[in-house]
């Protein structure tokens, strides 16, 4: 008994060897096909990658960039493939085959032309280089840029020293859009200071103060219209000592005059001044423009009286200030680095109301409609109001922050000035800090303004709804920089110092200027259209397709195969970010496995295909000879064929047998994979090239070798004789070398995409 245990245990051992040579001998007999299919897998695969920058220009995701993170296209994708795959197999149960190849035949044409049409502009059309735009000339305007109008002109401010406190002032200036000087006005700054100047756009005019007098001055001519003291000017001597500050207001930070009534007819008109504080209050004060207070020593002051007061949040408007306008008839917007507001200009503040004295300093609260404070370590850099470039007639408010991030909200006063974050910018942390400045310019003077980013990188201009940046310019301006626009003059200012006569250090800004060629100078995006490129790819496409209907032998169903799939695997590569794709492989390698093992109906497709001879299937030669034209055979196992015509009819059964036995010469062989086999991996390589900013094309490699890893496998049930279904194996190849890959090259953020349904 121990012998005849011993003797079977050697014969089963004797079969395993036998049938592990006979594998070897399998695989070394079918290696020429073996190797010939996994060098189209990788030709394919590189020639995707090889298209991938010209797909990724052109914007070609199939549902958009959010499109590639939802999971609902990836099931919309299924679905279309199990249609595709039900009306193959009931066309041809119907002996409708000249539908499936015609119909195929025309998808196939366009599945080429996405890899002929934009191969022939890689290798037709030269790279279009984008000429640098440059500053080439500058002017020294010595004066001190102070703020921006809302029409984009400027105002400026330049101390003039004289031989006394009694004789020093200021001039303010107004340049316009282009830097050109619109007017100047000298104004007497004693007994205040003239370093100290502010300025409030307002409707009325331009009102600018010292910590003594307050002005307004007419947008048009620099005339003044207004002049009010902002000490005891009453009693005032004459002398630095006796101009002593107004109790209920202090030292003045910056003032608005505003109109609130006034008759064309005589003249008159009544408004009132809305003065800010150093203690961080409003104080309201009513002006009666002809009741002048008589003075020997300063003509036409006009009176004004306090009549309210509010506290408003610390935003600390005693120091920069990156914008201070009367928004509207009854508003205030006020910008510094510490946070901005939308203050409304009330008429009247509440009494204090409480147990008790009232506190020191207590002021009424303001009425807010609005208020943005930044965080303590990264304050504002940048702040305007510009036309919101999805809806002109709408404003958006941005704030540009030190560290780059960039906030936008909407001004609608169709809902009573509600700010709403503008959810359709999303280039928030796209820049580097700190924001120098923010703008709306024309340069194209095509579909309105663009919109202008100056950060710590450069200037970008942003054009059209899509915000796409086609000018860049690399200069960085610092923090008093702005930009203007004059027809296709560019010009930006710098700050800089001078020396005045008296050899005093005075502020200035520089005025540099440079040419924008517009044939030459813009960046270039997406598909660079060439008619002699667009023709000779639509040409190639013909040609092969002509040639795989006269002639569909294996060479050129191999050719259009490795063009189609390149295409395609390219085309659903940039469309899914890699996390779905993996999904999308896991899914379909599990309809593939049921498709071959369960229903079959995936070997009744393949056989169909090859009775057409449609390249959707790559083919590879054992041997030298052979012809796809001679190709008759099923893709089925021995077993697979008994089993259909167990359920035929008698009389197909008895057609099936030979009357007599006919010697032929045994046909060539070849091995075959469905192009999907190819595709699945390849896109997830695509995927990764387009989607990982850092060593992307490393981590699609990695998936390559895996699926080539993968393919090897497969290969040994090939060579054993037994159809397989190749997703499972290739697929699973490919996602493990993308998880390997991505952990080792990338880490986690390899994984990451904000995946939604």
């Amino acid at each position: 008994m121990g012998e005849s245990s011993s003797t079977d245990h050697v014969k089963r051992v004797e079969r395993e060897l036998a049938k592990e040579d006979s594998l070897l001998s399998n695989m070394i007999e079918q290696a020429p096909g073996m190797i010939g299919m996994a060098f189209m897998f990788v030709i394919t695969i590189f020639l995707g990658i090889w298209l991938q920058p010209w797909f990724d220009a052109a914007g070609l995701q199939a549902f958009g960039e959010s499109g590639s993170r939802e999971v609902r296209w990836i099931a919309l994708e299924l679905v279309a493939i199990f249609a595709f795959t039900f009306l193959i197999l009931w066309l041809a149960k119907n002996h409708l085959q000249h539908f499936i190849k015609y119909g195929i035949l025309f998808v196939l044409f366009l599945a080429l032309c996405y890899t002929t049409v934009p191969g022939a502009h890689i290798l037709l059309v030269p790279e279009i280089e984008t000429e640098a735009f440059v500053f080439t000339d500058s002017e020294d305007i010595e004066e001190n840029l102070f703020a921006v109008n809302s029409d984009g002109s400027i105002i400026t401010h330049k101390v003039m020293y004289g031989s006394n406190a009694s004789d020093h002032s200021f001039v303010v200036s107004k340049r316009g859009t282009d830097a050109s000087l619109e007017w100047a006005i000298e104004l007497e700054s004693y007994p205040g200071i003239p370093e100290q100047f502010a300025v409030i756009e307002g409707d009325y005019g331009y009102t600018v103060n010292n910590n003594a007098w307050i002005w307004t001055l007419d947008k048009d001519s620099g005339e003044i219209l207004s002049k009010y003291a902002c000490f005891e000017f009453e009693n005032w001597d004459g002398t630095l000592v006796n101009a002593t500050d107004l109790v209920e207001i202090g030292p003045c930070v910056s003032a608005l005059e505003v109109i609130e009534d006034a008759e064309a007819d005589t003249g008159q008109r009544k408004g009132a001044l809305y003065i800010l504080t150093a203690e961080n209050t409003i104080v309201r004060s009513e002006t009666f423009a002809n009741s002048l207070i008589e003075s020997e020593y300063v003509e036409n002051v006009s009176f004004h009286r306090n009549m309210a007061e509010w506290q408003y949040p610390q935003l600390q408007s005693n120091g920069e200030v990156l914008l201070s306008r009367q928004y509207d008839s009854d508003s205030l917007l006020l910008a510094t680095p510490f946070g901005a507001a939308m203050i409304e200009l009330e008429t009247s503040s509440s009494p204090f109301v409480g147990q008790g004295p009232k506190p020191e300093n207590w002021a009424d609260a303001c009425s807010l409609e609005w208020i943005y404070i930044p965080d303590s370590d990264n304050l504002m850099s940048a702040f305007n109001v510009i036309t919101n470039p999805w809806n002109e007639s709408q404003d958006l408010v941005m704030s540009g922050h030190e560290d780059g991030y960039i906030g936008a909200w909407i001004v609608d006063d169709d809902i009573d000035e509600l700010f709403d974050e503008e959810d359709r910018f999303r280039g928030g942390d796209s820049f580097v800090g700190p924001i120098a400045y923010i703008a709306n310019f024309d340069l194209d003077d095509h579909n309105g303004d663009e919109l202008w980013i100056a950060d710590g990188d450069g200037i970008h201009g942003l054009f059209y709804e899509s915000l796409t940046e086609y000018v860049t310019i690399d200069v960085e301006l610092d923090s008093e920089s702005i930009m203007f626009l004059d027809g296709n003059t560019i010009k930006a200012t710098r700050s800089a110092e001078y020396q005045d006569p008296t050899n005093i250090t005075m502020s200035m800004f520089v005025l540099d200027s440079g040419e924008f060629d517009y044939d030459t100078m813009y960046n270039t995006y997406g598909i660079q259209w060439d008619d002699m490129a667009f023709f000779v790819g639509i040409g190639l496409a013909v040609l092969l397709m002509t040639a795989l209907m006269i002639r569909p032998e294996w060479y050129i169903v191999n050719t259009v195969g490795v063009l189609v799939g390149a295409g395609v695997i390219v085309m659903l590569g940039v469309t899914f970010v890699p996390t779905l794709i993996v999904i999308f492989m896991v899914l379909a390698a599990i309809y593939d496995a049921w498709a071959v093992y369960r229903s079959k109906h995936m070997l009744d497709l393949a056989d169909t295909m090859i009775g057409l001879n449609l390249p959707i299937l790559l083919v590879a030669p054992q041997e030298s000879g052979y012809s796809m034209l001679d190709e008759k055979d099923s893709i089925r196992p021995p077993e697979s064929k008994a089993e259909a015509k167990e359920g035929a009819p008698e009389e197909s059964k008895a057609e099936s047998v030979p009357k007599q036995v006919v010697k032929r010469k045994k046909p060539k062989e070849a091995m075959f994979m469905g192009l999907g086999d190819v595709i699945f991996p390849g896109m997830l390589v695509i995927s990764c090239v387009n989607y990982i900013s850092e060593s992307g094309l490393a981590v699609g490699i990695s998936a390559l070798i895996g699926g080539l890893i993968g393919y090897v496998v497969l290969m040994t049930y090939v060579a054993s004789g037994r159809p397989q279904a190749g997703l499972p194996l290739l697929n699973g190849g490919a996602i493990l070398g993308y998880i390997i890959g991505g952990l080792i090259f990338v880490g986690s953020a390899a994984f990451s995409f904000g995946i939604t349904f």
